[in-house]
């Protein structure tokens, strides 16, 4: 089995999709969730959109790196 290398440029916006997933996931970013809380007047609202955002940056970063597997 060979693994195929994708262009170069695919895996760097891959790599910031995962540094931008990383980042929204909520653990340590009390500033941005505190000011969505009160925008959107719900914690658990505020917590699906942080949620959801990462999920949504976590799959690109999957989408993009992903390799092809020649037999």
């Amino acid at each position: 089995m060979k693994i195929v290398k994708k262009w170069g440029k695919r895996e760097n916006i891959a790599k910031i999709c995962l540094v931008l997933g990383t980042f929204i996931n909520p653990l340590g970013f009390d500033a941005l969730f505190a000011f969505t809380t009160k925008l959107t007047g719900s914690y658990v609202i505020t917590d699906v959109i942080f949620y959801g955002v990462a999920l949504f940056f976590f799959g690109l970063h999957f989408l993009l790196s992903r390799k092809k597997i020649q037999i």
